[in-house]
């Protein structure tokens, strides 16, 4: 039912949703105790030795004054030593030219700090700034109309058909169950929606939340709507540096998917405790791909978001044992090929919204995308091609799924430049494509 083509319109510049987070100018603005600050100073220290004033703003994101603060405090402990710059001839007191090194009981108390907690980053922001600013950013407060969906699929072939129940399903903010045929295009289309919002986000590096800090902010998951955003100090929309301006995210995971990604956790060689999926996909998608093919059975995972579809929030637990609650506003897409009714229990899937079942293009669809996919690969494909190729698919039952051009076409692109001949898609070649793409029996190709 879908593919590439070419773009229609041109998407507007994407403008926050939410109010932007004001800078904080206290302690007090941070929401955070101060000991997680000074214990965040000292590691900055530790890991960029000798560094200046504008270097831990940079770092740490908030005002210099604080910054200074802090400084001082850690001075009158003797964890912290000031190094003048020989070329200077200002009093140690010149900012610009004082940077600060740490003494060998302020090098015992950084160790102390990573042992706990080895996050090197902005400061937290705190739990109830994140709730809040996730709620202010919820989809469902700017609907969505049928030009909105209708440009986010504007690359998608077939996509008429599928606007009318897309739209609606965007607005709601429920779950999403895509079903049908491999290589349908139901993960394509996923990742499509969140096109047809014209509004970003704004998301924290990290988040302080009962005594642990939990970076949320991920470079893999979260594109920045300005690139430059972390390192200056002045910029046009000046909001709190704690937070980065995104595109909404869209995160997608298959059979790898493992219990644990759902919860605070950390990896093997970086103790430094990460959010969940569900949470750095918070005002975004999160598509769980393949779903049936996890390590896990199925109930397991669908009783994993009973709570969280019903109310709204979820419950993750902390290394520390404490549990908390974090906003769950996301669309939660589940995508399959597998027999809905066959994997999953019927009370799940009545707390589903929608449940969208995908198909193969039609004919003229699918010769319109050979097209598209040969002419992107500088071939042409000769005549009576098309007839061969709809009798391979009407000899082994195979539907036209938009997978197939693809995966066909660089074959075919493959078998041309090792025999050097001329850049055509010829019968012979097509079928030749095509008995290396299937299994013997003509359908177990790579069709996703």
């Amino acid at each position: 039912m879908v593919q590439v083509t070419s773009p229609k319109r041109h998407r507007t510049e994407l403008t926050p949703q939410a109010p932007e987070p004001p800078v904080p100018t206290t302690f007090d603005d941070l929401g955070i105790p101060k000991a997680v600050v000074e214990n965040l100073v000292i590691k900055h220290i530790a890991a960029y030795p000798k560094s200046d004033i504008l270097q831990l703003t940079k770092l740490l994101c908030i005002n210099s004054h604080m910054i200074e603060d802090i400084i001082a405090g850690l001075r009158a402990k003797s964890l912290v030593e000031v190094f003048q710059a020989a070329s200077s001839s200002f009093s140690v007191q010149t900012s610009g030219h004082v940077r600060y090194g740490l003494s060998e009981s302020g090098m015992q108390e950084a160790d102390t700090a990573f042992i706990k907690d080895a996050y090197l980053g902005p400061v937290p922001v705190s739990l109830n700034a994140y709730s809040e600013m996730v709620t202010a950013q919820d989809v469902r407060a700017q609907m969505v109309n049928r030009d909105d969906v209708e440009y986010a699929l504007s690359d998608v072939l077939g996509a008429h058909r599928m606007v009318g129940v897309l739209g609606p399903a965007i607005n709601s903010g429920r779950a999403l169950l895509l079903y049908g045929s491999a290589g349908s295009g139901k993960t394509f289309v996923a990742t499509k929606i969140l096109n047809s919002l014209n509004t970003s986000i704004y998301v924290p590096y990290s988040v302080f939340a009962a005594g642990n800090i939990i970076k949320v902010f991920s470079p893999q998951h979260h594109k920045r709507v300005r690139s430059d955003e972390l390192h200056s100090i002045t910029f046009k929309e000046h909001f709190d540096r704690r937070w980065a301006l995104c595109e909404r995210p869209s995160i997608q995971v298959g059979g790898e998917l493992t219990m644990d990604m759902l919860e605070v956790n950390h990896s093997e060689h970086n103790k430094v405790w990460m959010a969940p999926l569900q949470m750095m996909a918070n005002n975004g998608i999160f598509i769980i791909d393949d779903l049936g093919r996890q390590p896990m059975p199925v109930d397991t995972l669908l009783n994993r978001w009973i709570v969280p579809m019903e109310y709204f929030y979820d419950y993750l637990n902390l290394p520390n044992g404490q549990q908390i609650s974090i906003p769950f506003i996301l669309t939660l897409a589940f995508s399959t090929n597998l027999d809905p009714e066959k994997i999953s229990d019927p009370a799940f899937l009545r707390r589903l919204g929608y449940k969208i079942q995908f198909g193969p293009l039609l004919e003229n669809e699918y010769r319109e995308l050979w097209g598209i996919i040969s002419k992107s690969k500088d071939l042409s494909i000769a005549d009576g091609c098309f007839d061969t190729l709809f009798d391979l698919h009407r000899q082994h039952n195979v539907g036209f799924y938009p997978c197939l051009p693809k995966d066909i076409v660089g074959i075919s692109r493959d078998i041309i430049i090792f025999e050097e001949v001329e850049p055509v898609i010829s019968p012979e070649i097509v079928s030749r494509a095509w008995e290396v793409y299937f299994t013997a029996d003509g359908k177990g190709g790579g069709a996703r």
